[in-house]
């Protein structure tokens, strides 16, 4: 979720301490330059001090100015996790320097390659980096995802005026290079234009309406991409922590629109739709934080629910935003942050015939809870031998985990290339963070020895 506004709640967790883990994840937050934190506070991404927050909420982090972060997605912006940005930069898409090409001195020389057997490995991009990182795309990854580009508000910002030159792009980019595409994502919380919701005169848009505006969207952005993208985040984070629906209740960023005007109805109505558009494509449920046991179990019920009524349903998406090492404060959501409990959120979405793929994958070097400033935000110079060591430790645990469900996971995506594309290098107060397989001359790190290392 970089340039994604990550749902507010999910960036507040990534960025600052998050201690409440009943509350909508996004809504996780710091106020300030300070760390006290509790649900629905509004985190500012301009203060000097944070706590690394949840992690495996999305990448839609917020830009500039003032915002929530939270557990979900990434919005469009910088590396905050606000739903109120609706810009970013580049996507921290640099050129890199020389390096190597992302080739290792010896051992396996291509890390799609290495998981053919498995899974196809996957990489969001944006509008800038499938080009400045087209190298280690080319050598290393066999499917990408679009961070932004195929986003409601990116597509169709004025009503029935579909923009697709960016997306586009990024799709004849793979394909060119035979490379799978995920869409993401068709209806979420977050990122939306202003007349989506409006019914023009300063009021609610009708349930009748929305739903044709809903279907109206999706119809047109499947059928344009029918035949290029295999598989759609159809539905985007739409539980909260405690496993109850995200509603309209809720913080501005937080709350659903889509749920308070259609009622939870929307979901089955948006895979129809999207089956409809394209019966070849896989349909995708995507969220966050599926590691927190009452969380996996209420979307494990929504799926089935949705499965006993026949909706199209395929597979389930895990944001997998995690951290070093998990959270040691007991109200902090990432407490539970851990192999085992994503192995039963593997087990009890596979349970019900669904695939699972891991959409976003990205390992920060922040441990949620933990209070940090401008003095301890990391660096080149202090992201060290033994930090490296113990993240490619916890690369290597998860990806034992992956392959122990190969029959289940049809798809790894990290979400970035290397470490000069992170939307967790892209909050305002200037944090940096380190949390992929190539460093920021796109040469391999000790985490990428241990995910191709078996």
């Amino acid at each position: 979720m970089r340039k994604n506004l990550i749902s507010i709640g999910l960036l507040s967790c990534l960025l600052w301490s998050c201690t409440s883990s009943t509350s909508a994840p996004d809504d996780d937050a710091a106020t300030g330059a300070t760390t006290t934190s509790s649900a629905a506070s509004t985190a500012q991404t301009s203060g000097t001090s944070a706590s690394a927050g949840g992690g495996a909420g999305g990448s839609d982090a917020g830009g500039s100015g003032s915002t929530s972060a939270g557990g979900g997605e990434t919005n469009e912006g910088g590396g905050g996790g606000t739903d109120s940005a609706t810009s970013g930069g580049t996507g921290g898409a640099g050129a890199g320097g020389a390096g190597t090409g992302g080739m290792p001195d010896e051992g396996p020389k291509n890390l799609a390659e290495k998981y053919a057997s498995l899974f196809p490995i996957g990489a969001a991009v944006d509008s800038q980096s499938y080009m400045t990182h087209a190298a280690l795309l080319k050598t290393h990854f066999n499917s990408i995802t679009a961070e932004n580009e195929m986003k409601f508000e990116s597509l169709q910002r004025n009503e029935n005026s579909f923009t697709y030159d960016a997306a586009d792009r990024i799709v004849n980019f793979a394909v060119t290079n035979k490379m799978k595409v995920r869409g993401h994502a068709l209806v979420w919380h977050s990122q939306n234009p202003a007349w989506l919701f409006s019914n023009g005169s300063g009021g609610t848009v009708s349930r009748q309406t929305l739903l044709t505006r809903m279907k109206n969207h999706i119809s047109n952005v499947v059928r344009h991409f029918r035949g290029k993208v295999y598989a759609w985040d159809v539905v985007n984070e739409a539980m909260m922590e405690d496993g109850s629906y995200r509603t309209g209740n809720l913080a501005d960023g937080q709350r659903s629109r889509w749920h308070e005007i259609l009622g939870e109805s929307y979901i089955a109505e948006a895979f129809k739709a999207a089956h409809e558009a394209d019966p070849d494509a896989k349909l995708y449920y995507n969220d966050f934080y599926n590691y927190i046991p009452a969380k996996q179990q209420g979307i494990y019920n929504m799926l089935k629910g949705l499965l006993d009524q026949g909706v199209p349903v395929h597979g389930v998406g895990l944001q997998a935003h995690l951290n070093i090492e998990p959270s040691t404060v007991t109200t902090n959501q990432a407490v539970h942050q851990n192999v085992a409990n994503m192995g039963k959120a593997i087990e009890l979405y596979s349970s019900l015939g669904l695939d699972v793929q891991v959409t976003e994958l990205d390992i920060s070097l922040y441990i949620p809870g933990v209070t940090y400033n401008q003095s301890t935000f990391y660096t080149t110079a202090t992201f060290t031998d033994a930090l490296k060591a113990k993240q490619a430790a916890r690369y290597r645990e998860f990806f034992e985990l992956f392959r122990k469900h190969k029959s289940v996971i049809t798809g790894v995506t990290f979400w970035g290339i290397a470490d000069d594309n992170t939307w967790l290098s892209e909050f305002s107060s200037g944090r940096k963070d380190f949390p992929l397989l190539f460093d920021g001359n796109h040469n391999p790190k000790p985490a990428y020895d241990a995910v191709v290392g078996f």
